[in-house]
């Protein structure tokens, strides 16, 4: 029976591949979509998922907006990394039949958690401030919404927006301290320990381009991604964050390694702000630090099995 899960995501370029990933990917069934702030702005974010559904034919999904900002401060986008329209400024139309629901992406997913309770995977792709507010709502949420897979944090790297702290965790903080904090669900943390260097190259690309309508989509947004991660890579390529982020969901045998830690995020700190800290002196099985003593375990990926990924991810979204 496939994985039920809520997509939550700031749709730029990477994440577009993931929600691509999770349409094409049989062994989920995707009860909703939410947006959220993050590589751009949230109604930029929105419409973006929401002609993505257009493409995939899955209009009959329902779609929540979510936070157009972080628990405490001020958005801070990056339209070099992805586009001005986060789409890699591929020219596309608005989407024409998907408009988001009445409901708060908070509200749905509190909704969606009690009326299937234990059963739902929440697959978070941008910041946590959706969850987060959930989390307000009901206390509770843990108990009906049991696993939370996030592509956020750095454990054992450098950071992409500072030398310390990875994007979705720096763009709100607080939010990604709240959830990480909760007991009661098991969060795995897919960071850029694991997605940094998982990459799609210039073969890729032209691989969708021949492909279908929808991989010709997913293909025209990648170059403007592609050309910001070059001088990175020293290639024509990019990494897949998000959409390593939905495979390991649809198929877990991607995951090599993995080792739980407690995890906190670094709140205060003028050039640490946004860090997501594992305290690596503890072990596997004593469930804590003596200073974060109350700190659950988090599950953080450590590597992938990154040609399985890749031909997954290509082959179902060529067709």
């Amino acid at each position: 029976m496939p994985i039920k899960v809520i997509v939550d995501t700031d749709t730029g370029v990477d994440d577009a591949m993931g929600c691509a990933l999770a349409l094409r990917s049989p062994e989920l069934d995707v009860l909703a979509f939410t947006s959220v702030f993050g590589n751009v702005s949230v109604e930029l974010t929105t419409e973006n998922t929401a002609y993505l559904m257009e493409v995939f034919g899955r209009p009959d999904i329902p779609l929540a907006k979510g936070a157009g900002r972080a628990l405490v401060g001020t958005p801070n986008y990056s339209p070099f990394v992805h586009g001005d329209d986060g789409v890699g400024n591929a020219g596309f139309d608005k989407a024409k039949t998907v408009k988001p629901v009445q409901q708060s992406a908070a509200e749905l997913t509190v909704e969606l958690g009690r009326k299937h309770p234990g059963e739902i995977t929440y697959i978070a792709l941008g910041p946590l401030t959706n969850l987060a507010l959930a989390l307000a709502i009901d206390p509770d949420l843990p108990k009906y919404l049991p696993r939370v897979v996030w592509m956020g944090g750095a454990a054992f790297v450098p950071g992409n927006v500072t030398p310390v702290a990875e994007a979705d965790a720096w763009h709100d903080p607080e939010g990604a301290q709240m959830v990480l904090q909760q007991a009661g669900w098991h969060i795995d943390m897919v960071g850029l320990d694991v997605t940094d260097d998982t990459i799609l190259v210039e073969e890729d690309l032209k691989r969708l381009e021949a492909g279908s309508a929808q991989g010709r989509y997913i293909a025209a947004m990648m170059p403007f991604y592609m050309r910001f991660y070059s001088a990175k890579l020293g290639q024509y390529a990019c990494a897949a964050h998000s959409a390593l982020t939905v495979a390991i969901v649809a198929d877990p045998a991607i995951v090599t390694r993995e080792e739980k830690y407690p995890v906190q995020v670094e709140l205060t700190g003028k050039l640490t702000r946004g860090m997501t800290i594992a305290d690596r002196r503890t072990n596997n099985s004593n469930g804590g630090s003596p200073e974060w003593k109350d700190t659950p375990l988090t599950n953080i990926l450590i590597d992938v099995d990154r040609p399985r990924f890749r031909e997954m991810f290509l082959s179902r979204i060529e067709t």
